[in-house]
């Protein structure tokens, strides 16, 4: 049957290493990661049934992430994102030696660092509600709207939601300066990623020196505890540098 290869991500190498039997499914079980090398740099790959769709559920996210990890212990890598598949070996060695000296740049210039991420949110029943607590000016907007018997058409409404998203917008941006004041000078790059709901405050990701990750999360706890009880943050990582790989490794790809 036909195989393509999939692929985690770029790193040193002279010679062909083997990181057993942990890449994604390939024909039923999982799929030995190597390197394909290129005048000392490699690509991490493994088979891969070249005509299957790759979904991203957890059967193939968690050996992605394992196959980075593992490496990430040893030495730098370049993520790839979820989900790229080359052809075969030989496609993949045409590519690295046509963004040879791209790769390699790249793996220099991150060498030694790491991501870690901060996400917070608010942690209660009713952000609406909440927020009117916070906030006089939108409480007394809302009550003129509803005074008396008043049922507000849907213009008044319309404008209503809008002074709310204002508010949640203004509120985001205090508490994320409030975070980056107290923890950017250990930190080497930030990288602030749009929030996927109304409770979420913040979603950063940090690049840090490896040998600094420990220091710089105590500095995220400290800022963290001066938080009140309405708020609730998750501390991950070390991770290799997702966010910070200023190379489009799709496009190294093709």
């Amino acid at each position: 049957m036909e195989t393509g290869r999939y692929l985690y991500g770029f790193v040193r190498g002279a010679e062909t290493v083997s990181f057993g039997a942990m890449g994604l499914p390939c024909h039923g079980k999982p799929a030995i990661a190597y390197t394909i090398a290129v005048d000392g740099v490699a690509a991490v790959v493994s088979e891969f049934g070249a005509r299957e769709r790759i979904l991203p559920i957890r059967k193939n996210l968690e050996p992605h992430r394992l196959v980075i990890g593992k490496v990430m212990e040893a030495q730098i890598i370049l993520p790839m994102a979820f989900g790229h598949v080359a052809k075969s070996d030989k496609d993949v060695t045409r590519a690295l030696k046509r963004h040879h000296d791209a790769i390699l740049d790249e793996l220099e210039r991150l060498d030694g660092m790491a991501e870690v991420t901060l996400k917070g949110k608010w942690d209660v029943p009713n952000i609406f509600e909440y927020m009117l607590k916070q906030d006089p000016e939108l409480t007394a907007f809302r009550d003129r709207l509803y005074r008396g018997k008043h049922v507000p058409n849907h213009a008044e409404k319309i404008e209503l939601g809008r002074h709310f998203e204002q508010r949640l917008v203004q509120e985001r941006q205090a508490h994320v300066q409030r975070v980056l004041d107290f923890v950017q000078e250990g930190a080497l790059d930030v990288s602030e990623n749009p929030v996927k709901t109304e409770k979420m405050v913040m979603d950063l990701a940090f690049l840090v020196k490896s040998s600094e990750v420990k220091s710089f999360g105590e500095r995220v706890q400290e800022v963290a505890k001066q938080f009140p009880d309405e708020f609730s943050f998750a501390y991950n990582g070390p991770w290799a540098p997702f966010s910070f790989v200023q190379l489009d490794l799709h496009a190294a790809m093709r």
